[in-house]
């Protein structure tokens, strides 16, 4: 019997061996790709400071004057990613990084009506008298608070699986998911290299929407995982909408007096953000255009060109 221990020892031994040995390769390529992730950040956009407050942006693509407003976990390389996935080719893309997010700081009214009005600063100092306005997810508040404030400002709304109510309580393995891989740049990054499928549930897309993702979509929700690390960039952005977002009441939102031309684009199947957020913002703002998939997830996957279709049709719409 001793010998059979000694030799289960041993095996232990060994895989631990293995595992630090692993580990340390790991850590190792992770710290190559977090300085190169940090640089291209910070070569790829440009900051403004206003008598609002500071924000980082970045412009690509001419035409349609679009204002790109990221979910959770982004900034303006977010927005620079989803309006290629997901909007006409010919626009002029404004991308902001929202309060808390890579480089914009956090002050300490980090509200949505804040936000709304650096927005309409930036536009300023930038000379765009008008733009479409665009809101992903948790982008959602700050896109209805600048139509609502701004409308001298905007052409159109369009609200691609954004918030625009009290959302529910977390779930235990959403609470878990914030309270360790949002805090650990390192371990964000093990698990998009290696738990993409889990991290995809959690954030709102089913097993049933991966089991039919196309090669692109993967390799879309590759670059979309990977485009919200270093996470450290991006936890205090997280955080500040996690408490501004607490509680959307009608009064503060009175998303009913928009009069713009407004498209919303939603996935029923979308637990991140609930289908009844697009179903109460079609509800309240007169004439607004809903559409909406029975399957996609948050992410809409299978529905790129009706949703790029619908966007420029919308932005002609307003020209």
């Amino acid at each position: 019997m001793k010998p059979f221990m000694q030799k289960i020892g041993i095996v232990i031994l060994i895989a631990l061996g293995l595992g630090l040995l692993y580990l340390g390769y790991a850590y190792h390529q992770f710290s190559k790709v977090k300085a190169s992730q940090i640089q291209k950040l910070n070569e790829g956009s440009q900051m403004m400071v206003t008598e609002v407050g500071t924000i980082e942006y970045a412009i690509r693509g001419e035409g349609y004057p679009v204002l790109m407003i990221h979910g959770a976990g982004g900034g303006y390389d977010q927005g620079l990613l989803l309006a290629d996935y997901l909007l006409p080719e010919n626009c002029k893309i404004i991308a902001i990084s929202r309060f808390g997010y890579v480089n914009t700081p956090l002050p300490e009214d980090a509200t949505p009506d804040h936000q709304a009005a650096l927005y309409k600063a930036l536009l300023d100092a930038l000379g765009i008298e008008q733009v479409n306005v665009v809101g992903v997810s948790d982008g959602g508040p700050s896109a209805l608070k600048f139509s609502i404030f701004y409308p001298e400002y905007t052409k159109s709304l369009t609200m691609i699986a954004a918030k625009s109510q009290t959302p529910p309580e977390q779930t235990p393995v959403q609470a878990a998911v914030f309270g360790t891989i949002f805090e650990h740049d390192f371990l964000f990054w093990m698990i998009t290299e290696h738990m993409s499928s889990q991290l995809s549930s959690v954030l709102g897309v089913s097993k049933a929407v991966q089991a039919q993702m196309t090669d692109d979509e993967k390799i879309m929700a590759t670059e979309f995982f990977g485009s919200m690390s270093p996470i450290s960039l991006r936890k205090a952005g997280i955080y500040n909408a996690n408490i501004q977002f607490k509680s959307l009441l009608p009064e503060d939102y009175p998303i009913w007096e928009i009069k713009v031309p407004t498209l919303v684009v939603h996935a029923e199947d979308d637990t991140l953000q609930p289908f009844r957020y697009a179903a109460y913002t079609h509800e309240q703002i007169k004439g607004s255009q809903l559409l909406s998939f029975e399957m996609g997830g948050h992410m809409l996957f299978g529905h790129r060109e009706e949703i790029i279709e619908a966007a420029d049709k919308l932005f002609k719409s307003v020209e």
